[in-house]
């Protein structure tokens, strides 16, 4: 591995479900933003991104397309705590201005307001708190479309391809809407978590679900695979997801890769156990029988880290 792309001095990498790194050496005055794969060392050159974004390090990453040297391939950047992208096209098409970062707000909507408690006795009028916006929290891309949940409003879907036409003089990405709530939780599990996961080109909702509001409890995992060939496009629960294992992260992101590739068992899902705790609980989760295993991966205690652990798919 080059650690020198990952140096924390002056270098700045965000990684991607589909097992590229998005790196950005600060401490160059020439353009040295790249996707990097690192199982293989293969580097793809992307412009700058320049000290004008100020794009912070707490964002995730996503290429729109599993290749990213497919003609209409962008790579994202969503901001954690904004509702801002930065987006790139990662190959040329002889229009050099699609060649270059570029910023855009998107306005899903806004947490509904709660009202602020009476301020002493005399008190009579309730004040609004200011509503706050919404943001994409977990995604995945699936043949050159970001989906994402938008909660209450169901699933959506974000299409990068008309920032190249040029009828679309802004620039800006497109949106498509899906009357398509989240899958309920089994009876008897009060709550979940989720992850948006492609794999073989579908898409697939994960919902890790407790018992109680333990988040130390894990009842069940259940997966669900969406169907747009259907009149209404639905999520249909599935138990078997072929020869691939779903690696889930801890910011919401997911990637999936071969089992048999890997040498590991096939339909199960692993993830880190530590949804209250920060500690070194592996869980593998087999879809078939409806078990779990449980692994400490080590035997460090109060280990500080800089950034946490990331999964590295080798690219398909």
């Amino acid at each position: 591995m080059e650690h020198d792309l990952l140096d924390a001095g002056n270098s700045m990498c965000w990684t991607t479900a589909q097992g590229w790194i998005l790196a950005q050496d600060r401490g160059t005055t020439s353009s040295s933003a790249c996707l990097w794969n690192p199982s293989t060392g293969t580097k793809l050159p992307l412009p700058d991104l320049g000290e004008e974004h100020q794009i912070p390090y707490q964002c995730r990453c996503l290429l729109s397309h599993k290749d990213p040297t497919h003609p209409g391939c962008v790579v994202v950047l969503f901001n954690n705590t904004a509702p801002d992208l930065w987006y790139c096209h990662t190959t040329g098409d002889g229009d050099n201005s699609s060649r270059r970062w570029r910023h855009y707000s998107y306005d899903i909507g806004n947490h509904p307001s709660i009202p602020e408690p009476p301020k002493g006795k005399k008190a009579r009028l309730r004040c609004r708190r200011r509503p706050t916006k919404k943001m994409i929290t977990f995604m995945a891309s699936v043949q050159g479309k970001i989906y994402f949940t938008n909660l209450t409003k169901g699933m959506c879907a974000m299409d990068f391809s008309s920032c190249n036409s040029t009828t679309n003089h802004q620039n800006h990405p497109t949106f498509q809407k899906f009357n398509v709530p989240l899958a309920r939780l089994p009876k008897g599990l009060s709550i979940g978590r989720h992850w948006l996961v492609e794999s073989q080109d579908q898409l697939f909702l994960v919902t890790t679900c407790f018992i109680g509001f333990d988040l130390n409890n894990i009842g069940t995992v259940e997966v669900h695979r969406m169907d747009f060939s259907s009149t209404q496009a639905c999520w249909r629960s599935v138990h078997d997801i072929g020869d691939v294992v779903f690696l889930l992260e801890g910011t919401n992101m997911a990637a999936s890769c071969s089992a048999s590739a890997l040498g590991l068992k096939a339909i199960q899902i692993f993830f880190m156990k530590n949804f209250m705790d920060d500690d070194a609980d592996l869980c593998i989760f087999d879809l078939e029988t409806n078990t779990q295993e449980i692994t400490r991966v080590h035997h460090h205690d109060n280990l500080i880290l800089w950034r946490k652990p990331f999964w590295i798919v080798p690219p398909s």
